[in-house]
């Protein structure tokens, strides 16, 4: 561990040295290709570990319109790590990867749910801070309580390296305060996995491109963050709310499979080919049209294109199955968080985000249910739809 420290230590020193000087080669460990200036707001990203053994990873990224590539060694358990990123000042580097979370929970006091997040970092942190999840630090300060993502954290948005590694982060200091963030993983998140790359946001080209790789490659299954992507679950029940990205079909439920069972087929399929023969739903969870990424039967608007709208009987044999009272969806978008059948059994809770001041969650504490907006002001939640 101690030669760690040190490697990680001289890293930070050669990092800042580097950047006072133009980032100019210092060591074998640290090397900068320069590149033409470009706008540095728009084109800083980073850092993306990827682990070339073991215990020896290579951080690579992006800085002042320069390539970044450091290397350091004996990483034998997990360790944090500061960066010159302004947007990710420290890293955690985990050699030992990372164990899937459970997908079954009992009820917190408090339940905070967001989805379709799409890159927004900053307008998220803000919605953080007014409802007092974080504090003006940014560590988290909400106890005991749970922080759910459903789904779709990435693509679109300019600053999803920022957002993935604050997630990361909080997961950590929510379990260490005796709370849980659980991310529910989207058809993007999958998409990303697998190489479909067409709604990242133009920087990501530019960047991955300067950085010698192809963008699906920075989360690939050797490196950290696409690692941690890859142990998270698209099906997971807290208390009486069941959270899945798209949807929860009928067609699904008739497979018989339970939420670890589900999980494990999604996991154990993530990545290349995109857009593989999908004529059959239980090998191809990703990918069809009646999986958990991207039914959108629960929506009036779109039921007929997904085989129709679940009756009742099929929707109340889905929350029995697992042991639920109310699904909760984003993928679709919907002008403000509100119930989706007047019996309000299904949410639909996916907002906009990419705008100052825009943004809701859904807020169940001490059992009750409402949406909570950027001020951190509650209110009733509606039935939307009939």
């Amino acid at each position: 561990m101690q030669t760690t420290r040190t490697l990680l230590t001289s890293w930070c020193l050669t990092a800042c040295a580097l950047l006072t000087a133009d980032l100019t080669a210092q060591t074998d460990a640290t090397q900068v290709a320069q590149e033409q200036p470009v706008d540095v707001k728009a084109f800083d990203d980073g850092p993306y570990v990827f682990w070339e053994t073991p215990t020896d990873a290579l951080l690579l990224g992006h800085l002042d319109g320069k390539v970044v590539s450091t290397r350091v060694a004996d990483i034998t358990e997990p360790v944090e790590m500061r960066t010159p990123y302004p947007g990710v000042p420290t890293v955690h580097l985990n050699p030992g990867g990372y164990t899937p979370s459970a997908s079954t929970w009992p009820m917190p006091d408090r339940l905070l749910v967001v989805s379709d997040l799409e890159g927004n970092h900053d307008t998220f942190l803000e919605f953080l801070r007014t409802n007092g999840v974080i504090d003006e630090k940014g560590k988290w300060a909400w106890g005991k309580g749970h922080l759910v993502f459903d789904g779709d954290i990435v693509d679109r948005g300019d600053k999803v390296t920022e957002i993935l590694w604050l997630i990361q982060r909080l997961e950590r200091e929510a379990k260490a305060a005796g709370g849980r963030v659980h991310y529910v993983l989207g058809n993007h998140e999958t998409m990303v996995l697998a190489g479909d790359l067409r709604y990242i946001h133009p920087k990501y080209q530019v960047t991955s491109e300067r950085m010698g790789k192809s963008y699906e490659a920075l989360f690939g299954p050797d490196t950290e963050l696409g690692r941690w992507l890859r142990s998270h679950n698209s099906v997971v029940r807290i208390g009486d709310f069941l959270f899945v990205h798209a949807g929860y079909s009928p067609e699904l439920d008739t497979l018989g499979l339970d939420r670890d069972e589900i999980n494990q087929r999604i996991r154990d399929t993530i990545g290349p080919p995109a857009w593989p023969e999908r004529d059959q739903l239980g090998p191809h969870l990703i990918w069809h049209q009646q999986g958990p990424m991207w039914y959108r039967g629960h929506f009036d608007t779109y039921a007929a294109q997904w085989g129709g709208k679940p009756t009742d009987e099929q929707l109340d044999a889905i929350l029995e199955r697992n042991e639920a009272k109310h699904i909760v969806i984003g993928h679709t978008v919907v002008d403000d968080i509100g119930w989706l059948d007047a019996k309000k059994r299904v949410l639909g809770i996916d907002v906009k985000w990419s705008k100052p001041g825009e943004g809701e969650g859904l807020l169940v504490e001490d059992g009750v249910i409402h949406a909570v907006d950027m001020a951190g002001k509650k209110r009733t939640i509606q039935v939307i739809q009939p």
